[in-house]
């Protein structure tokens, strides 16, 4: 079957800003073509599409380490105790019997689950349909843990009177997990194996979010998916440092009163300036496969993330720069043969001139577009149109529409004549 990629292509100016943070609260940078230049994770890129994507589709996947204190919350309502509900929860993820996935301190797993929002639901009428079973383990492992703690209460009022130290750590390992676990296994095996099939069909459910963005649960390869769309990292078509803001904060009742001048409060934060190049790629049949051949809602994925990818707000610390910007440029093309970053346009970084960067950007991106298509030929580009608020032309990105529905709407055209 021929390939069949959309390659989305964006010059986008931001103004003063730090929509991407580092460790330290700097905007996060990377080093291309030798010069440090602004940027924007592709981490972050995809949580934002993706919830954009979500709210337009009225359907989410939940990314948490959570799952045993939502399944338990569920169970509480359906008439549970709390503590036999959450023992219940919390030997679900153990009836998965996935090397190294566990349960925490904090009651939830160690490792973060991305599931559709439903599975909460799902493993909670797991629990339903065991309950017996699971309420007897559950009792056992109450009573275990009753009796290891007041063991180590008892160890530790020892050692305090003998002037010994506890081993805190490993207290906490045996009165937290090894009973729970301990009374687990003591579940006859079929019940147990009942379990797992149950629990991993739901950690193997997918759905529109998964199908496009993946999803990766370490030896547990039923579970994992490859995502269809991909994502770079957004980088600055030129050099650009970050930049320190010194601001202070007035005290209105010292100010009111009239017996001090003078900040309240001062500190500094970065921010920086940029014209980025973002780019991500979907893979249509793969997105199909994902989905089990359902090419309606491919479809419909599909238009959301050409809306949500070049749209979507990225809201850091918008109060106080409000960085509403729509991209100068949104080129799409389809591809018959493989994925094309553009990248390459920026290796050597923008100047400044007095026009700012984003005239220069763009014509970057068309020369280098055009050379691609020397290189490789235009045979496999199914169509390619682009949308800018420029008035220059760009001959090598395809024809110019007028508005991002119409390249929209274009595009979808072009997937629909190649999936049906």
């Amino acid at each position: 079957m021929t390939p069949l990629y959309i390659d989305v292509h964006i010059i986008h100016s931001a103004p003063y800003s730090n929509l991407n943070r580092d460790r330290q609260g700097a905007p996060k940078m990377a080093t291309y073509g030798g010069v440090s230049r602004p940027r924007l994770s592709s981490q972050h890129g995809r949580r934002h599409s993706r919830t954009h994507m979500e709210e337009a589709l009225g359907t989410r996947a939940i990314r948490t380490r959570g799952t045993p204190l939502a399944v338990a919350k569920r169970l509480t309502a359906a008439g549970w105790d709390e503590a036999t509900a959450l023992a219940a929860a919390q030997m679900l993820i153990l009836a998965a019997d996935i090397k190294g996935l566990g349960l925490s301190d904090a009651g939830g797993t160690n490792a973060l689950l991305f599931l559709p929002e439903t599975a909460f639901d799902s493993l909670a009428e797991i629990a339903n349909s065991q309950r017996d079973v699971l309420t007897k383990a559950a009792g056992a492992a109450a009573k275990a843990i009753a009796e290891a703690k007041a063991k180590a209460e008892a160890e530790k009022a020892k050692s305090d009177t003998e002037g010994f130290d506890a081993d805190s750590e490993e207290e906490e390992e045996a009165v937290e997990t090894g009973p729970l676990a301990t009374a687990y296994k003591k579940i006859p095996a079929a019940d147990r194996k009942k379990l797992q099939a149950a629990v991993l069909e739901v950690f193997r459910q997918r759905n529109a979010s998964i199908a496009s963005y993946g999803r990766m649960l370490a030896n547990e390869a039923g579970s994992t998916v490859a995502g269809a769309i991909q994502m770079a990292h957004s980088i600055g078509t030129h050099a650009g440092p970050s930049q320190i803001d010194f601001f202070s904060a007035v005290d209105d009742l010292i100010h009111d009163a009239g017996e001090e001048t003078g900040a309240g409060h001062m500190g500094d934060q970065r921010y920086t300036s940029a014209t980025f190049y973002r780019y991500a790629t979907l893979n249509v049949r793969e997105l199909i496969d994902n989905l089990d051949g359902d090419t309606d809602t491919a479809q419909q994925v599909t238009e959301a993330f050409l809306r949500a990818f070049p749209l979507a707000i990225m809201p850091a610390k918008a109060s106080g720069t409000a960085p509403h910007t729509v991209p100068h440029l949104i080129h799409i093309a389809v591809r018959t043969d493989r994925p094309v970053n553009l990248v390459g346009a920026f290796e050597t970084p923008i100047p400044a001139t007095t026009n700012g960067y984003v005239p220069a950007s763009l014509d970057a991106l068309n020369a280098h577009a055009a050379a691609h298509g020397r290189m490789l030929g235009t045979s496999r580009i199914a169509d390619h149109a682009h949308v800018t608020l420029s008035d220059t032309e760009f001959t090598a990105l395809g024809d110019r529409v007028d508005a991002v529905d119409d390249l929209i709407t274009r595009t979808l055209d072009t997937i629909t004549k190649h999936t049906s």
